[in-house]
């Protein structure tokens, strides 16, 4: 099981950022054996929220996506089979409000915590995501797949920022 953070699928959909070509390859792979053909996918029901809020200022600003194509992709999205869409209940709230106070310090707002609550729920261990936050967190295992080789930090493995900025600049 995989959790897929909501900036990796508006890259996976949006064909004009930098990140939609490797991120595309990541995710369907070269015979549809991509990450998207091979695992179940677990997602907190704030990443569709994310990804339609996102792809929506996308289509306001620019030409290329317009709003009925996105709100069919959503729909289809939100009814794929392969994705779970775990739903926000009281107990999961407690928490989310328990994990921003103990995580706020690294970055993690309300929204991450919600996304790693949902994870840690469903006993998730693998996050893909492009949020420095995020992969600085040792507890997971961590997928950047914007870069053309992903970055791949396996649970226990220290995030190195260095190393990080040098495969951007080459992105």
């Amino acid at each position: 099981m995989i959790t897929i953070d909501s900036q990796i699928w508006i890259y996976y959909w949006d064909s004009n950022a930098l990140e939609h070509e490797n991120v595309s390859k990541w995710m369907q792979g070269t015979e549809r054996d991509g990450i998207l053909y091979r695992d179940k996918i677990v997602l907190s029901s704030i990443i569709p929220i994310e990804m339609g809020h996102n792809l929506y200022r996308l289509a306001h600003l620019r030409k290329g996506l317009d709003k009925e194509t996105i709100a069919d992709l959503l729909l289809t999205f939100i009814s794929t089979e392969n994705y779970q869409i775990i739903d926000i209940d009281n107990i999961i709230l407690v928490d989310v409000l328990q994990k921003m106070k103990d995580l706020i310090h690294l970055g993690i707002g309300g929204r991450d915590a919600l996304i790693l609550t949902t994870m840690d729920r469903l006993k998730v261990s693998t996050i893909a995501t492009h949020d420095k936050n995020i992969l600085k967190l040792i507890k997971y295992k961590r997928i950047d797949p914007v870069f053309k080789s992903p970055l791949i930090l396996n649970v226990g493995d220290e995030f190195d920022e260095e190393v990080f900025g040098k495969k951007l600049k080459n992105l």
